[in-house]
């Protein structure tokens, strides 16, 4: 496909000369239903479809994901613009829980039209960019007339794994068998006597 295929055929010789130094030579008319979408743009496009959408907050550091889910919240954030709920989306949007608690809701209240900011960084530790980049996120969906104070809360989750066993057994050994005790009758008792007498005679003639 030329570079002008998709140009009309009343275009103009600078929009022929536009398409063509705008380097979209070999372009699939395909890719062009992905662009505003979110999740199927491409990423090298995603910057731009930020800037259509005016998202508020961009660092072009962030990685994919999190570039996705700002695009994506963009729409939302801005219907809701000036409430807590976009504060709330908006740092979900970033990665991040906040818990949001208005000057009437503490205890004693605070002073008019202020909030507490509480942000939940978990495991992933703190900066100063990353602290900047939240305050302005905030900043840029919060009441103008609101003012706040913002608490970094880190916390981390360990996994403990216990495990138990329990071994049992018994040892028996095997003998002779052996008789400790035995009852009998009384036992009887047979004498015998016995006697056996001999002798020896010599007997002579009369005379000799």
């Amino acid at each position: 496909m030329s570079d002008t295929a998709l140009l009309p055929a009343t275009s103009t010789d600078l929009e022929k000369a536009i398409v063509g130094a705008s380097g979209l030579s070999g372009l699939n008319p395909e890719i062009i239903a992905t662009l505003w979408n979110p999740n199927t743009c491409p990423a090298t496009a995603l910057p731009w479809f930020a800037w259509g959408l005016s998202v508020d907050e961009w660092d072009a550091n962030w990685d994919e994901a999190t570039q996705r889910r700002v695009i994506a919240a963009s729409i939302d954030i801005h219907r809701h613009k000036g409430t807590v709920a976009a504060v709330r989306r908006a740092l979900t949007a970033l990665g991040h829980t906040g818990h949001l608690i208005e000057w009437w809701q503490q205890s004693p209240p605070g002073q008019p039209h202020t909030f507490l900011a509480d942000v939940e960084v978990d495991s992933r530790g703190i900066d100063i960019a990353t602290q900047i980049e939240i305050e302005r996120q905030i900043i840029a969906v919060k009441p103008v007339r609101s003012h706040f104070a913002m608490r970094l809360i880190s916390s981390s989750y360990c996994g403990a794994r216990i495990a138990n066993a329990v071994l049992t057994g018994e040892d028996i050994t095997v003998l002779p068998y052996t008789i400790e005790e035995a009852d009998a009758p009384a036992p009887s008792l047979h004498i015998g006597i016995g006697v056996q007498a001999w002798g020896t005679a010599t007997i002579y003639p009369q005379g000799t």
